[in-house]
Order: structure tokens, then C-alpha cells, then sequence
């Protein structure tokens, strides 16, 4: 999702007068991991009149390469290690380190202002942190996810606590002659912001397009929900699944997709025990292109996800593509915050918070699956339109230009 993120400054920026140069590694067609052997493996330019990038060539790590041999799996950890470790100290240590030359060959011979790092991987602060030292360019570092002020770092032991506390130091200092800092919720923007010690601006992940939803498209005989993502231990799905499950038992047609949830063994087996004797009722795919994952939302009647357990003030990337496809939207439990504001300012859906609850609302939507042949709310697009990525680019093309006419009349002594 993060490629997506910065796909979309590519594609909008230059309505704002900016034309970026991404520089990202090489992904071949159909490749689904980081470690899959690479067919092609040169440098590949894309150049239109709007943005450039630039997919530089991958050098597998022996960490990579050990990845398929079960076998050699302590190995493996213990390399992870090592580059976690050595990656706060030299650049040479990152997979992708030869970023960071091939940036700094690009400003040299060109015309560049601003350079903007988005993470995670968060080390590529570090890159950013050292061409802001080297030429005094606008240094803005991207959060899309906190880092060591993350919930889930609280209660670490061991390597792991020594590891955060080491990448704490890090963060600090990557970030300390940055000029500002982006992130995807204003509560991030304040946890990271007190850590940092810098002001930050918020910019939402957002949705690319509308996708048409066609009513035939939804499997008429049974009603179907469908969760697309990964699914976390901080996530309570007991409360739909045991909702869906008393309405099968009451003799309705219910079918529940999850696609993506198999990722996590342990969370697939905490579903596997809710749905026991019940299995014929729940399907299993693997993660997809998107082109292929917004068929089957557009064959649902509900799309549901779940609350984060004490994770306040974030937007899920799969909120925007839930609402982007039309489909109406089932949050059980709501977070009490972002999402449920989401769900009701765009009134795109349903909101539930116990098994009486989303009770309610399945029983109310399959009421009018059977009256009228679909699902649907009367949602509010012109609210919704700024959560798109288009627009969500304006409002960062717009802080870029401001943040460079600040930072020249500062070394000016304007201001």
C-alpha cells in the first residue's frame, strides 16, 4: 500500500507545479514478495512530461536467499538481526543503500529542492537525513505508520526492547534536521511530533478511484460479507462471526470471505475455532492483485472490518478501498473515533458494537437484499471526495511549495 501512497504523489503533484522523481527498487510482473527472484534486474526508467521514476536494480542479501530453506531458518533470524543492528550506523548495511548514492548523483546534476523518505522501512530516513546534511535541501520524512512510538513496541523484552531502544536513537536523530514530517492521522501527528520535537502535517493514504458496483454482481442467493487484509490479535472478529453464525442458524443464506487473513497463522486458527461445524459457510483466498480483489468486493453485499484494540486516531488503508468500491461498509466494533467519523460523515455504512448490535444491522440489510436485490446507503460523495488521493496530493503539493518558500527566506535571514 505504501507504493500506492507515493504512485499517487507521482501521478497528482505536477497540478500543483511539482514534478517528483521517484526512486524505488525493481519489481517484476506478478512478483509477491520482496525476497521472489527477480527475471529482470537492471535499471528501468519511466519518464513522462508529469514525474519520472526510477527502479533501481536489487541485490538479493544472503538473508533473502536463505528465505525458502525452512531448514536455515535460525540463520535467517540472526541476519535480520545483524542488519537491524548495523542498518543505525552505516547506509551500506541497507538492501536498498544503493538509493542513497544514486539520490545524491541525481541532486548534484539536477535542479532538486525537497526530498521526501517514506517509511517504513524507516531506515530510509536515514538517506534522507544524510542528503539534508550534504546539500540543505527540504528534508520531509513520511510516516505512514509510527515507528518506536508505536502501541504494539509497549511490553517488548529482551533483543527486542534493546532493538527499539537502539531504533528510538535512530529515529531521533534521522528526523532532527528535518523540516517537518508527514503522517496519515492527526493523533500520529501529535504522538510522533512530542517525540521529535518537529510540527508535522497530516496527509491520508486516501483512495485512487471510484469502482463502479453493479448490482448483478452480488451473489443473489446468499448474502455475502467479506474481509480483505491482514488480521491482527488486537482485532475482536468474535462479534461478527457469532452474529453470522445465529443468523445461519436461523435458516438465512450467509457466506463469509476473508481474503488475506491466512497471512497470520495464529489469527487464521482463532477464526478456524469460532466457525467450527460451520466451515461450509466461510472461505479462504490468499492476497491478489487489486484488480482481481475489487471483483469480489463488488460481489459482496457487506464489506466489515474491526476496530484495533487501544489504537486510537488511524485510518486503516482498506477503509478507503471499502468505500471507494461502493459497497456499504459494516465496522463491528467501532473505534469510537476515525473510522466510526468516517463511516458517518461519508454515510457510507454500518456501525456496530455488540452481538445484539450487529444483530441489528445484518438483519436490516438482508431485509433489503430481499426487497430490493442489493445493499445500499445513500452515501455522501462530496465529503467523500476528499479522502481521495488526488486530493489528498493537493494538500501535500501545497505544503511542499510553502515549506520551500520558507525554508529559502530563512536562509535568507527573512525570517
Amino acid at each position: 500500500m505504501g507504493g500506492e501512497r507515493t504512485a499517487a504523489w507521482a501521478k497528482h503533484l505536477n497540478e500543483s507545479g511539482i514534478y517528483p522523481i521517484v526512486i524505488t527498487r525493481v519489481w517484476n510482473e506478478n512478483q509477491k514478495d520482496l525476497v521472489d527472484p527477480l527475471d529482470r534486474n537492471e535499471m528501468l526508467i519511466e519518464k513522462t512530461d508529469k514525474y519520472e521514476i526510477r527502479r533501481l536494480p536489487y541485490k538479493r542479501t544472503l538473508r533473502d536467499k536463505l528465505s525458502k530453506y525452512r531448514s536455515l531458518r535460525v540463520l535467517q533470524k540472526a541476519l535480520t538481526l545483524k542488519e537491524l543492528i548495523f542498518s543505525n550506523y552505516f547506509v551500506k548495511s541497507l538492501p536498498y543503500h544503493n538509493f542513497y548514492s544514486h539520490a545524491r548523483d541525481l541532486i548534484q546534476s539536477d535542479d532538486i529542492k525537497a526530498v521526501i523518505a517514506s517509511g517504513r522501512p524507516f531506515q530510509s530516513f536515514f538517506i534522507g537525513h544524510k542528503l539534508k546534511k550534504e546539500f540543505d535541501i527540504l528534508w520531509v520524512p513520511d510516516y505512514r505508520d509510527e515507528w518506536t512510538t508505536h502501541k504494539h513496541t509497549e511490553g517488548l523484552g529482551g533483543i527486542h526492547k534493546w532493538i527499539n531502544k537502539l531504533e528510538r536513537k535512530s529515529e531521533l536523530k534521522w528526523t532532527s534536521n528535518a523540516d517537518t514530517f508527514l503522517t496519515v492521522s492527526d493523533n500520529w501527528r501529535k504522538s510522533i511530533g512530542n517525540l521529535i520535537g518537529k510540527n508535522g502535517e497530516v496527509v491520508l493514504n486516501g483512495f485512487s478511484d471510484f469502482v463502479e458496483k453493479r448490482v448483478d454482481e452480488t451473489m443473489n442467493n446468499q448474502f455475502v460479507l467479506t474481509y480483505a487484509g491482514t488480521l491482527y490479535s488486537s482485532q475482536n472478529i468474535s462479534i461478527i462471526i457469532k452474529s453470522c453464525l445465529k443468523l445461519i442458524d436461523s435458516g438465512e443464506s450467509i457466506f463469509v470471505r476473508f481474503i488475506g487473513a491466512n497471512m497470520m497463522p495464529k489469527e487464521l486458527g482463532r477464526i478456524m475455532s469460532l466457525i467450527k461445524g460451520y466451515e461450509s459457510h466461510f472461505e479462504f483466498l490468499d492476497r491478489m492483485p487489486k484488480e482481481e480483489l475489487n471483483k469480489y468486493l463488488n460481489k459482496s453485499d457487506l464489506l466489515f472490518l474491526t476496530a484495533f484494540h487501544d489504537i486510537k486516531g488511524w485510518y486503516p488503508v482498506k477503509l478507503f478501498e471499502y468505500y471507494a468500491s461502493g459497497v456499504p461498509i459494516l465496522l463491528c466494533p467501532t473505534d469510537d473515533d476515525q473510522m466510526r467519523d468516517f463511516v458517518k460523515r461519508t454515510n457510507s455504512g454500518f456501525l456496530a458494537n455488540s452481538e445484539n448490535e450487529c444483530l441489528e444491522v445484518l438483519s436490516s440489510c438482508l431485509k433489503q437484499k430481499k426487497q430490493s436485490g442489493v445493499v445500499a446507503t445513500e452515501r455522501n460523495i462530496a465529503h467523500g471526495v476528499k479522502y481521495s488521493r488526488q486530493y489528498q496530493a493537493a494538500i501535500l503539493g501545497e505544503l511542499i511549495r510553502e515549506s520551500l518558500f520558507l525554508l529559502k527566506n530563512r536562509d535568507r535571514g527573512v525570517i
